[in-house]
């Protein structure tokens, strides 16, 4: 018997192109979740704690500018929400930056784009799997180093809606597919 999911998004305004593709490539996929969206870090908290579900899985979406103040933000939500939650920071910076991400306090850091990630990992806290089989991600091992799965696959931007029964804008890209060191 699968595992219940909540998905909990750290919802902000200036990155949500990505956020809607990773979701609706969930519906599309027919993936079973619980949804919420959270605009602060105190309602974040909150869904997390009211959340009843198995496993909750916390997205969290930034650009580097922003990495400081997510980070704090990061804090706030485990300590209002007990440390409830297994928290993924995915967009440019944490595919540019997974070291600095899994430092930071994040428990994975999702490189590239992510829609066969977020699938992939949803489908893995269903069925209680080790995530190192979760393409696409950065994991912190026991030293705190961040280990890279195997990349994702991938796929032609239309594989995937970008917002699920409705049409809306696209970013042209999300991250840096070229993993600059």
């Amino acid at each position: 018997m699968a595992l219940a999911v909540c998905v909990v998004v750290r919802y902000r305004k200036a990155v949500t192109y990505g956020v809607h593709a990773l979701l609706a490539a969930l519906e599309t996929a027919g993936v079973e979740h619980e949804l919420r969206l959270g605009t602060t870090p105190e309602e974040t908290a909150e869904h997390i704690t009211a959340s009843q579900a198995d496993r909750v899985l916390v997205l969290w979406s930034f650009y580097s500018p922003d990495a400081e103040a997510m980070a704090a933000e990061l804090a706030t939500v485990r300590s209002l929400s007990g440390g409830r939650g297994l928290h993924i920071a995915g967009g440019v910076h944490a595919t540019a930056e997974p070291q600095q991400v899994i430092d930071a306090g994040w428990d994975l850091a999702g490189i590239g784009e992510g829609e066969t990630t977020i699938i992939s990992l949803v489908r893995a806290l269903q069925q209680d799997e080790p995530l190192t089989s979760v393409p696409g991600l950065a994991i912190k091992d026991a030293d705190g180093v961040a280990l890279r799965t195997r990349p994702a696959p991938q796929l032609p931007l239309d594989a995937y809606p970008s917002f699920v029964g409705r049409n809306g804008p696209i970013e042209i890209t999300r991250g840096c597919r070229y993993t600059c060191q």
